[in-house]
């Protein structure tokens, strides 16, 4: 069986020098044909081309004019679409706060591990094919990323390194990652639903904010993995990460909270 990680990534700050993350969707493809039915549905009845978090939030682009009311009412109907998915759709998360990165690992170390980006893509990657070793050896994951938003050549790239990293013990689960845009995929559209909310929620470092409710409902209906590289992840990484001995951005490492 095939599935599909559609992916989203955002960052804060120039050159990555805040918080960078990258998110999204796993599922298989009958799921993934129920819940982009349901967006396409959604996206008509409500007059737009697609769904795009950062505008609706703002309701800039073709979402001027709108009320914060019928904002709240297209997106609870688009959440709605995943959370009756329940368990069949599991998000991914990965996040960094880049200036602990600068500040806790060395040049060295950074090297081995990649720029932020490429330590949360390849991260989120390995959560994923790592999960799947409780499906049939057959079972493959195709990993589906935004095309024209920066980040995707260098994804591709970076994935097709990854099935052929001697580090990489999951390469056989690792089927293609390919661009696409979100009118055509929409379940990039899906990805940037959870994309702005997990990075709302890591960009935010007061430890007294509360969960954004489509956050808090993603994770009380859905399947819900994150790894979070903090200053404390790092610190206790440290060691680990300076006296292995590999080639540039060939280490995968997957973080705990903190």
């Amino acid at each position: 069986m095939h599935f599909r990680f559609c992916c989203d990534e955002s960052h804060e700050g120039r050159q990555y020098s805040e918080c960078c993350t990258i998110s999204g969707f796993f599922s298989d493809h009958p799921t993934w044909r129920e819940v982009e039915d349901r967006f396409a549905e959604i996206n008509h009845r409500y007059h737009v081309r697609r769904f795009h978090a950062q505008p609706l939030n703002r309701r800039h682009g073709e979402y001027t004019g709108w009320s914060k009311k019928e904002a709240d009412s297209y997106s609870a109907e688009l959440l709605q679409a995943v959370n009756e998915q329940g368990r069949r759709m599991r998000a991914y998360n990965c996040g960094m706060h880049c200036d602990a990165y600068q500040s806790e690992i060395t040049e060295n170390g950074r090297e081995k591990l990649g720029p932020p980006w490429m330590v949360c893509f390849n991260s989120c990657v390995t959560m994923i094919a790592r999960d799947m070793g409780t499906l049939p050896a057959g079972d493959v994951v195709e990993v589906v990323v935004e095309r024209g938003g920066g980040f995707d050549d260098r994804a591709v790239a970076t994935f097709e390194r990854l099935k052929v990293n001697p580090r990489f013990p999951y390469g056989h689960r690792l089927e293609s990652c390919t661009t696409m845009t979100p009118e055509r995929c929409v379940g990039l559209q899906v990805a940037d639903l959870m994309a702005y909310e997990y990075f709302k929620r890591l960009n935010d470092r007061s430890k007294a904010s509360r969960m954004r409710p489509p956050y808090q409902l993603i994770r009380q209906h859905n399947d819900f993995e994150e790894g979070f590289f903090g200053s404390r992840t790092l610190a206790a990484l440290r060691a680990g990460i300076e006296s292995t001995v590999c080639g540039a951005g060939e280490l995968i490492v997957i973080p705990t909270l903190g």
